[in-house]
């Protein structure tokens, strides 16, 4: 029976102070991801291009893309908070951890960050046969993930990052590579960043319009801003 925190249905665990968000302090790399986790810098550092691990383990995406919504499948992550969120997009290091996060999992989907400001996304010339986007056509589990990161790119600071993603998407949907995602692409990607303005969306996201706001990088003075 597993131990929980207070009155809340998160797990407790001797490295999370009670009321403190985990998935801030996984971003500050104080904390690992679990189950069979590690901290946020040295999943970077060694799991980028071990795509049969970030294919397979199923409890890892739940941390480096938190929303607030719900902690999908793994009971031993937790919802975003707001406090957690908004420190998260203040907080220039744990913002360059979302980008490295985000950069990892475009290169196992087969695309890369062709820019940091605007959010272009391009195939990844590494990938010219297209493998990787095959994988992402052959694995519908990869369908909710994308969701997810759309969602939490938005929450973390980087929303300007949505539309640029689901229009790398929508070509690859389009010219066939990633037939299989159609009616996700439809149904559920697009209307993440179509929608925002509804109640539909509010109700699935718990987000206000604040939740999106842009973080600390693309601010005056952030390394992201745009040049004067």
């Amino acid at each position: 029976m597993r131990a929980m925190r207070g009155d809340t249905d998160e797990p407790e665990r001797d490295d999370v102070p009670p009321g403190t968000d985990p998935n801030m302090l996984f971003y500050q790399n104080a904390i690992e991801s679990r189950p069979d986790g590690a901290k946020v810098e040295a999943m970077h550092a060694s799991w980028g291009l071990d795509y049969e691990r970030l294919e397979m383990h199923h409890g890892y995406i739940q941390w480096i893309f938190p929303v607030f919504e719900n902690a999908g499948m793994n009971w031993e992550s937790s919802p975003l908070t707001k406090d957690g969120a908004r420190t998260i997009r203040d907080d220039a290091q744990a913002s360059e951890r979302v980008l490295a996060s985000y950069r990892m999992m475009l290169k196992f989907y087969g695309f890369v960050l062709a820019d940091e400001r605007t959010g272009a996304v391009q195939r990844d010339p590494v990938d010219a046969c297209g493998a990787r986007i095959g994988n992402l056509n052959a694995s519908p589990h990869n369908f909710l993930r994308v969701s997810r990161i759309l969602a939490s790119l938005g929450e973390l600071g980087f929303h300007r990052y949505k539309k640029p993603l689901l229009e790398a998407l929508q070509r690859e949907v389009e010219g066939g590579l990633l037939a299989n995602a159609r009616a996700s692409f439809h149904d559920f990607w697009l209307p993440l960043s179509t929608e925002e303005d509804s109640a539909r969306y509010a109700a699935k996201t718990k987000e206000v319009a604040a939740d999106r706001a842009e973080g600390c990088l693309f601010a005056p003075g952030g390394r992201l801003a745009a040049a004067m």
